[in-house]
């Protein structure tokens, strides 16, 4: 640090990421939290050099950029999180990380590196651009990044597992949701949705720690919701008991369950560690359960006590994490209060939970 200032950046911003994904309470009802996090950022900015004319950026200026815009998306600062995503996707292409003639000529470990680099923009594009509507600009590599035995086994495994839950957000689908959705046909919503509820899939996801399995099933569990949702916009879904589960206006209710059943199983710590990203995808799938609950006709007997159960967990669930609240998920406690009022029994219910 004394003696390279872009080192000293990498560990102002390694430390104000650090603090952003472990912090205890949200950035915006803790004041000194926020500052913190806000200073080891400004250090970072103000400790980095400009590229000149004949530099060439690193692996590691790419990553500065890319937790940069952690913090600032952590903070709210959307906008300016947006700006260094795209910073670090510009020092990609400076790097040529997106051809494999220049790829094919480094050598292993670094080769693995960069290409772990590249994924992890082209996640969080993907994921900026259905939660925010940017557009995206990185295409996916050939592959996966190449096998690196330095990396923990279960590790290398799950951060693949992430760049397939990403990769299945392909053009059609961005497209789809950014711009028109008058060309979506029933076909591809249950081909996605199929792709999506892959057995194999969660096999081999269940065999991996906690903390990965927490990212990526509540990822798949968002998208999941994203592509129902393509589909009610396109007026492809039906109430009708004969029609095709995977297009029912009732499908969400039984992602809810299932997601329930997923998360009583792990430690509530293993899905806030992921910080606002997680939460982002919780909130809209909350918010798409309680539309569903609210505009279906009233359940009786057992449905109504299990749609009661899963959205009093799921209730309880998302607001745990004070994190939650920087959302200000205002129009979400409204409809949860609405539920209340459409289905009294909740009241007993709750006193037993």
């Amino acid at each position: 640090m004394d003696d390279d200032r872009n080192a000293a950046s990498f560990v102002y911003i390694f430390a104000a990421v650090t603090l952003n994904l472990t912090r205890g309470e949200p950035v915006q009802e803790a004041p000194a939290t926020r500052e913190r996090i806000a200073t080891l950022l400004t250090r970072s900015l103000e400790h980095r050099r400009p590229l000149g004319f004949d530099s060439q950026p690193t692996v590691l200026s790419v990553i500065c950029s890319l937790f940069t815009e952690m913090c600032s998306v952590g903070l709210r600062r959307l906008d300016m999180g947006f700006l260094y995503l795209r910073e670090a996707i510009s020092l990609l292409y400076m790097l040529h990380a997106h051809s494999d003639e220049t790829l094919a000529e480094i050598e292993m470990p670094e080769r693995a590196r960069l290409q772990r680099v590249y994924w992890e923009c082209f996640i969080h594009e993907r994921f900026t651009a259905l939660t925010y509507n940017r557009p995206p600009c990185l295409s996916p590599l050939r592959g996966l990044p190449d096998h690196d035995p330095s990396l923990p086994e279960d590790v290398e495994a799950g951060f693949n597992h992430i760049i397939n839950n990403f990769c299945l957000v392909d053009r059609e689908f961005l497209e789809y949701w950014l711009c028109e959705r008058t060309g979506v046909s029933s076909e591809w919503i249950e081909d996605k949705q199929r792709q999506l509820e892959d057995n194999c899939w969660h096999r081999e996801v269940s065999q991996l720690p906690g903390m990965l399995q927490a990212d990526l099933i509540i990822t798949r569990h968002w998208l999941r919701t994203l592509t129902w949702q393509i589909a009610l916009s396109n007026t492809l879904l039906s109430s009708s008991p004969d029609s095709c589960l995977l297009l029912s206006l009732s499908f969400p209710l039984r992602l809810s369950n299932q997601l329930r059943q997923f998360l009583v199983t792990i430690p509530h710590d293993m899905v806030g560690i992921h910080g606002s990203g997680i939460l982002e995808k919780l909130y809209e799938i909350a918010n798409v359960i309680t539309d569903v609950v609210l505009q279906l006709p009233h359940a009786s007997g057992d449905d109504t006590i299990q749609r009661i159960h899963d959205i009093i967990f799921l209730k309880n669930f998302v607001y745990s994490f004070a994190g939650f609240q920087t959302l200000r998920p205002v129009v979400l406690t409204q409809k949860f209060e609405m539920i209340r009022e459409k289905y009294p029994e909740i009241r007993e219910i709750e006193l037993l939970l």
